[in-house]
């Protein structure tokens, strides 16, 4: 049970630094999390931007909803100045979490309003010498602690002491809820989106193409996916025509295309220029997210249903927007191509 595992390792790391913090002077505040989240837990909507408690207690930043970054920890130091850490038990995928802390650290700057965001990396495994996190601490701002292994960690633990348990102990001073925390200013991701799409169609009409921008914009460097707009019934029948589509194997033709679904938004990530499509069939409450194997051909990847509650509601929010001569641009230029 790896997750859990991994869940109960993140547990420890946030109860010792708890306890660090009680005698430091340095640490003002650690941002209380799981069963000390006393926060009532909002369930995502349109429109919820900051910081906020998933159900199970976990610290979230949305954006309108949706889920942009989860915070393995948060702290407040002097000045309030914040610094969150990134904890992982498996030297996996160690690109995209360079790729996550570098987001993090700028997102969390434009929130509270600080130039440098310091990270802390906690691994129960040794990650130094991997070439992804050397690069990450090649930023001073960032710190790495290697700790024992999760293994060693559970020979520590009984049997008798899990089932026996123990009592709660008091709470601690210096722990602060994630949503008292205050922004250093109006945070609108809606907006932000808006200014990024309208880039995405002012380069197309010029005939080029927007990669993300200058990365000193905030809306360039938060705002990653693009949700260009759900197709007309005309684009519909041209799209149905351009574009092939795969489930399983199994082609689904343009008539499919046609009839068995309701509503086919166009995406894009940024800087990758990489398409997704999300189809919704007829009479079913979730849609298809469809991923680019090649120039004009895509296949089925998963669902997309409202345990990703905040992105659901979007998506279900798009009208449709995209005529079909703005497809059929979208449709032959690099995004898509």
């Amino acid at each position: 049970m790896k997750t859990a595992e991994g869940k109960w390792y993140e547990s420890i790391i946030y109860e010792t630094i708890l306890r660090c913090a009680a005698g430091s002077d340095q640490i003002k505040h650690v941002v209380s999390k799981g069963p000390d989240a006393r926060y009532r837990r909002l369930q995502a909507q349109l429109g919820q931007n900051g910081l906020f408690y998933s159900r199970s207690g976990d610290i979230k930043v949305r954006g309108n909803g949706q889920d942009l970054a989860e915070l393995d920890l948060l702290l407040v130091g002097e000045g309030r100045s914040i610094a969150f850490g990134e904890i992982v038990t498996s030297p996996a995928a160690m690109k995209e979490l360079e790729t996550e802390i570098l987001y993090k650290k700028r997102l969390m700057g434009h929130l509270f309003g600080q130039p440098v965001v310091p990270a802390l990396l906690v691994s129960s495994v040794d990650i130094s010498r991997i070439s992804a996190v050397r690069r990450i601490l090649e930023d001073p701002s960032n710190l790495y602690l290697s700790t024992r292994t999760c293994e060693e960690l559970k020979r520590l633990v009984s049997r008798e002491e899990v089932m026996r348990g123990a009592p709660r102990a008091g709470r601690s001073p210096k722990l602060i809820e994630a949503p008292d925390l205050p922004l250093a200013g109006h945070f609108d991701y809606r907006r932000m989106h808006e200014l990024q799409r309208s880039r995405v169609f002012s380069a197309l009409a010029s005939g080029s193409m927007y990669r993300g921008g200058d990365p000193r914009d905030p809306a360039a460097v938060i705002v990653k996916k693009i949700l260009l707009g759900t197709l007309e019934p005309g684009a519909v029948n041209l799209f149905s025509n351009e574009v092939r589509l795969t489930m399983k194997g199994r082609p689904i033709t343009p008539q499919e295309v046609r009839t068995r679904f309701a509503k086919i938004i166009l995406t894009v990530n940024l800087p990758e220029l990489e398409p997704i499509i999300y189809m919704k069939p007829r009479d079913r409450n979730y849609y298809m997210k469809m991923v680019r194997i090649r120039p004009g051909q895509f296949k089925f990847e998963s669902n997309r249903s409202r345990k990703m509650l905040g992105f659901f509601l979007w998506l279900q929010d798009i009208r449709p927007s995209l005529r079909a001569d703005i497809t059929g641009r979208l449709l032959t230029s690099g995004y898509f191509r």
